[in-house]
């Protein structure tokens, strides 16, 4: 069967033979006078196979209300099609623009419609939810970016001991699917705090370590970190502070790594050193917290222990004075950015809910054994 073109203003087709090109579909008419016909890949509006036929249909670009249809039986010249009209167009976001571009303006005011009227109601009604368009890989390239930063201020304690003492704490609070996720691991410093980076990335300090009376309270704390990277907090405390432009700039694919090279970092950097999470996110923190340590099997007595001595020290701890801290405000402190990860407030509201939680709902009772706890805690130091 010869190929066919029919021109929507007679009822009797052309026959000949269609050349599937890189720059444009040709098909040339039999006969002795042939003639030559150029299709743009740009104005094909549809290509689909009807029985053993495969069916052509363009735009006319000279006459709107005619469009023109081919129809050819070649496997191959559809295959040649399919791949020059991709080239054509490009390939991901860019591509898929220039194909909504073709479209009628209506059909476009009614596809534009659709993500419009959603992202008009996220920024209105809870601007951070418009984090669903930022893709994961995001929270994993800021995080790999930040971590380099804090291992340079803060040496890794690397003790085969430690680690192997603290694998069962990571193992009762870690789904097994998640386990190549995280990347826990405890830095050198005598501060009593633990901290997440978005992405999987999740530091404990050894005077963390040292003063737990025991492990259930390293895992309450590792079971609140992990629920910050679960629901994204960091890319979302950024949305709030930066406003959708960051959205928009991390959504359209800039990512970090050419930020890397920009000031926007800094200025990342610098605005998570100063902020610190809402207390919706603590809260919403603390409660997928109880409810991972629930499954594990595990009480919250470690979590009310934890937060319980913490409250007692806070009246005795000394903070920086304005100054000080308006000294240091513009530069990179890793130090700093600690208040923003893991500062943890409100500790008697957060009790008393823990204690609340625990009366509604059936706990388990499991604890985490781990032979002599009070050596491993103090390897680092």
């Amino acid at each position: 069967m010869t190929d066919r073109l029919y021109d929507g203003k007679t009822a009797s087709p052309y026959e000949g033979t269609l050349f599937p090109e890189a720059g444009n579909l040709r098909f040339v008419t039999q006969g002795t006078d042939p003639q030559t016909f150029h299709f743009s890949y740009k104005h094909l509006r549809s290509l689909e196979k009807l029985g053993e036929a495969y069916r052509l249909q363009f735009d006319d670009p000279k006459e709107t209300n005619n469009d023109y249809i081919l129809t050819f039986e070649s496997e191959e010249t559809a295959e040649k099609i399919r791949t020059f009209r991709k080239k054509t167009f490009g390939q991901g976001a860019s591509g898929w623009f220039k194909r909504f571009l073709l479209l009628p303006v209506l059909v476009q005011i009614l596809l534009a419609a659709i993500p419009a009227l959603g992202i008009g109601y996220l920024l209105v009604v809870k601007l951070d939810r418009t984090y669903v368009f930022v893709p994961e890989t995001v929270d994993r390239s800021l995080g790999e970016l930040l971590s380099k930063r804090f291992e340079t201020e803060y040496p890794e304690c690397k003790n085969p001991k430690l680690k192997r003492g603290l694998r069962p704490i990571t193992e009762a609070v870690l789904r097994p699917k998640d386990r190549e996720r995280y990347t826990i691991s405890v830095l050198k410093s005598s501060e009593v705090n633990a901290f997440a980076l978005p992405g999987g990335t999740i530091y404990l300090f050894s005077g963390l370590l040292e003063e737990s009376e025991s492990p259930d309270e390293i895992a309450a704390v590792l079971a609140h970190e992990i629920a910050h990277v679960e629901k994204r907090h960091g890319i979302r405390q950024l949305i709030r502070i930066l406003g959708i432009s960051i959205v928009i700039k991390l959504s359209v694919g800039i990512g970090f790594t050419d930020i890397d090279t920009l000031e926007t970092l800094s200025e990342i950097a610098n605005t998570l050193a100063i902020l610190r999470y809402s207390r919706e996110f603590e809260e919403e923190a603390d409660l997928y917290a109880f409810e991972r340590l629930k499954k594990s099997g595990l009480g919250i007595g470690g979590f009310v222990d934890f937060f319980q001595r913490e409250e007692d020290k806070l009246g005795k701890r000394e903070t920086p004075s304005d100054e000080h801290k308006k000294e240091n405000e513009s530069k990179w402190n890793a130090a700093k950015i600690l208040d923003w990860f893991s500062t943890h407030p409100d500790n008697k509201k957060r009790i008393e809910t823990a204690k609340e939680y625990s009366k509604k709902t059936k706990m388990g009772t499991k604890r985490i054994r781990i032979d002599r706890w009070k050596t491993i805690r103090e390897i680092c130091n």
